[in-house]
């Protein structure tokens, strides 16, 4: 799926995974940024 957003991003998919203080771990991130989408890590993680 092309979209300005994925193009701009370079990803896959116009997903994009919020940082989520205490959920957003490295697992999470990775596994959406492995799918295609725009994982997000917060500083606090």
């Amino acid at each position: 799926m092309e979209t300005k957003i994925t193009e701009m991003l370079g990803i896959r998919y116009p997903i994009i995974q919020g940082g989520l203080q205490g959920l957003g771990t490295s697992s999470l991130v990775s596994a959406v940024s492995n799918a295609g989408g725009l994982g997000l890590i917060t500083a606090g993680s």
